[in-house]
């Protein structure tokens, strides 16, 4: 989900980035673009909110809440940070666990 919306966010002369780092805790995924960007009030109030779409008919809205909510299972988090006309990054912290066994 969230590489297909950095995709769909970047025009063709734009840039998709992704990036892997971390250390003795943490797992860091870093997914970066040049596309057009989310101001404040829409990641406050609508980006992880399920079933709310900018896509029209092309998407459902559960994306990033199901990719946020996932992270958070497995002890981590999800970041955004975005600026309008200048791209969004997206950060995934990921633990390190000795097990990896999730209980639901």
């Amino acid at each position: 989900h969230l590489i297909e919306n950095a995709q769909q966010a970047t025009d063709k002369n734009g840039k998709v980035s992704i990036r892997l780092s971390g250390n003795e805790t943490m797992h860091v995924v870093e997914i970066e673009d040049t596309g057009h960007g989310m101001d404040r009030d829409f990641i406050r109030d609508r980006l992880f909110k399920p079933f709310d779409t900018t896509k029209g008919n092309a998407g459902m809205g559960i994306g990033m809440y199901e990719s946020r909510e996932f992270i958070r299972l497995l002890g981590g988090d999800l970041q955004v940070r975005s600026e309008p006309g200048k791209g969004t990054l997206i950060s995934l912290l990921l633990p390190i666990a000795d097990n990896y066994a999730v209980e639901a």
